[in-house]
């Protein structure tokens, strides 16, 4: 099917200004862009469509820098809380837990320890990678994936979760393991430090694990760094070191300093990324744009200070319906009980992993640093749900983005912003003829009203759609057409 899109402001992801063109769609390609006579898309082609984007921005589709749908694709391969917001690439795998390789031990760790946070639906009828990327494209992608093999994957498979290191047999056969996954279609590695049994593994592990990656094009070691509190310093240099002593391309995960007294400890992260750059080490980070996390209920007890039960408010409960949306404090009143014993309690019913909450222990200072800093790309983070509730940043990131910080604080232009969201991740993850609008390259292409973006969730009404969007096109198809997404599903592994 041929497209044209024509009288919008075309922002082609580079971050130059805007300019009034059409964009002439054929096949998985954009074939031309300027002044394209309408007549090539009508009665000449009837299964061609036109768009009058007058008044709306044409750009690159979204690229989510960090995102967790392993689980959810081989389950729904729709990606509606993806494409619905303008994302037509997700980076997945992310934090250390990916959608393969698996075997028994791991997919009941899954389910035991993470099913709250990525839900307990998955299939796991593979056990490879190439199996799994077999599985999804053959029911389907709504947008397209680039996959990450996971630490905790490997790991587990290897010895389970028992503490300790991992000594030099299981370290070779977990390298074998990496290996493999490479040679099948994994385009990185990942971690996520804080995470038992992924805590477990020494920096010196990590950098023998990352030096799989040294040599192979286009691969990436993603990390979500061992300390975002008091020890965000030290974790950031660690990922730092370990990508230099490799000798592969970094990206820092969801950056932030956690706890009021760490608040504004970016701008010296920052300064060791730059320092870092400046002597040669690829780093890239990334930013959500909200001032409080998510995560299962688990770390915020081990880490329990007095105060913080302000700051966490339960996102989802399945059987405590009345304490959804409440905050710590107030479930202690009602339930009369203090932290540490009401979680517990709680757990016995809930399960330890089965309470997701909202962390406020950020600093919106701190995120509009971040944002605004040129070498920082948005992710979303978000871990699809299926239909419970869970943090906005899920359906509502990158609108969010548009409509506050560009529409209404004006921290970055709109340009900026469509950088950050575009051609800045493509090129970190190497996407090939990606995160552009040019001749040639692939059609993912985002139409939409700057004036009308609307991010629509709310962390008490959270399960909700973004508007404003015209148009969302992935490899040539139109994947949703005026905030409507219909049955195509176009994407690909990368």
């Amino acid at each position: 099917m041929a497209i044209l899109i024509k009288n919008g402001v075309v922002m082609d992801g580079s971050g130059a200004p805007g300019v009034k063109k059409d964009v002439y769609i054929e096949g998985d390609k954009i074939k031309e862009i300027g002044v394209v006579a309408e007549k090539r898309v009508g009665r000449e082609e009837p299964g061609g469509r036109v768009i009058d984007a007058e008044g709306k921005v044409v750009c690159p589709g979204f690229v989510d820098m960090h995102a967790h749908s392993d689980f959810s694709i081989p389950v729904n391969g729709a990606m509606e809380e993806k494409v619905r917001q303008g994302v037509t690439t997700a980076a997945i795998g992310s934090c250390g837990f990916s959608g393969a390789p698996v075997d028994p031990k791991f997919t009941g760790y899954m389910s035991r320890f993470t099913g709250g946070m990525f839900g307990n639906k998955c299939p796991f009828e593979w056990r490879t990678t190439r199996e799994y990327i077999e599985y999804v494209t053959e029911r389907g992608l709504g947008a397209n994936v680039f996959p990450q093999t996971g630490l905790a994957n490997l790991r587990t498979i290897v010895m389970g979760i028992r503490p300790g290191g991992i000594g030099p047999e299981r370290l070779r056969r977990m390298k074998e393991l990496l290996a493999q996954a490479l040679d099948e279609g994994s385009r990185g590695f990942s971690t996520g430090l804080v995470y038992p049994p992924q805590s477990m593994t020494s920096r010196e592990e990590i950098t023998e694990l990352c030096k799989v990656l040294k040599g192979r094009e286009g691969v990436v070691y993603s990390t979500h760094v061992r300390n975002e509190l008091d020890g965000v310093e030290a974790a950031m240099e660690e990922a730092v070191e370990t990508a230099r002593a490799a000798g592969v391309s970094l990206q820092i995960s969801h950056h932030k300093a956690v706890l009021e007294r760490n608040h504004g400890k970016v701008g010296k992260t920052m300064a060791l990324l730059e320092k870092a750059r400046a002597e040669g080490v690829d780093v890239g980070t990334d930013v959500y744009p909200y001032d409080a996390f998510s995560n299962i209920v688990l770390p915020f007890i081990l880490k329990y200070e007095a105060g913080m039960e302000d700051k966490i408010l339960f996102l989802y409960m399945k059987h405590h319906k009345e304490l959804e949306g409440k905050t710590l404090a107030e479930a202690m009143k009602m339930k009369r009980m203090g932290a540490r014993r009401l979680v517990l309690s709680l757990a016995a019913r809930e399960g330890m992993s089965g309470m997701p909450v909202a962390g406020f222990m950020m600093s919106e200072g701190d995120v509009k640093f971040l944002l605004s800093h040129p070498l920082v790309s948005v992710g979303s983070d978000g871990v699809e749900s299926f239909g419970a509730k869970t943090h906005p940043r899920l359906w509502g990131t990158f609108p969010r983005v548009l409509e506050k910080y560009v529409r209404e604080e004006k921290l970055l232009t709109l340009e900026e912003a469509v950088r950050k969201m575009t051609s800045l991740p493509a090129r970190k993850l190497k996407l090939r003829l990606r995160g552009e609008l040019k001749e040639g390259y692939y059609a993912d292409v985002v139409v939409f009203d700057p004036a009308k973006i609307r991010e629509e969730t709310t962390y008490g009404d959270p399960v909700k759609f973004p508007t404003g969007f015209e148009a969302v096109i992935i490899n040539g198809k139109m994947v949703v057409l005026k905030d409507v997404q219909g049955g195509e599903r176009p994407g690909r592994v990368l």
